[in-house]
Formats: C-alpha cells, structure tokens, sequence
C-alpha cells in the first residue's frame, strides 16, 4: 500500500481521527491518470498480483472521522482485528476446526 505526501494543513486536528479508506474503481491499470483530490484526501492504493489470471488493482480516498463516530468505528475494528488474529493464529497451529472464510 502506498500512501501519497498529502498532509493536512494543521495536523494537530487529526491527532486522534480515525482513517477510514473508501474504495473507488480501479483506474484500469492507467496511473497516470488518476482521478484528481483535494489535500484533504490523500490516496492510497495497493496492487495485487496473481499468477494465474491478470492482476487486481485497488485505490481509494482517504477520509478522516471524528468524535462518537470514530470511537464506533474504532471499535467495530478492534472487533474485526481481533477476529481475524484468532483465525490466522488457527491457520499457523494447523487447527482449522473453523469453517474456511469463517472467524471464530
């Protein structure tokens, strides 16, 4: 994932936001001609590449939430990020007494 060198103008207010990427469709393998953002939106991509059929490409924009808001969203990834380390710890242990695709 890259992230471009756009800064807000005073970083202080975004301290404690939370960043959430909103996807967008994919340029079409054409990065010279990215849609246009503000320096409030810095962009992020990643580039996924698979051996047997062509590649994917992600991006998106980056928008930073604040307050009541941000605490829910934080949460609800700390949910998810806890989830997903107790399936990876299954997978490296051999145990996979989990459905595939399914979180303890």
């Amino acid at each position: 994932m890259h992230a471009h060198d756009n800064i807000p103008d005073n970083a202080d207010d975004d301290r404690d936001a939370v960043v959430i990427p909103l996807p967008r469709n994919a340029p079409d393998n054409d990065f010279e001609n990215l849609p246009e953002t503000g320096a409030d939106q810095p962009v992020w991509w990643y580039d996924q590449r698979r051996k047997r059929v062509g590649d994917r490409h992600y991006s998106g924009h980056v928008n930073h939430i604040h307050g009541t808001e941000a605490e829910r969203v934080r949460g609800e990834l700390a949910d998810v990020i806890r989830d997903l380390l107790d399936w990876a710890a299954q997978q490296q242990s051999g145990d996979h007494s989990t459905e595939d695709g399914e979180a303890a």
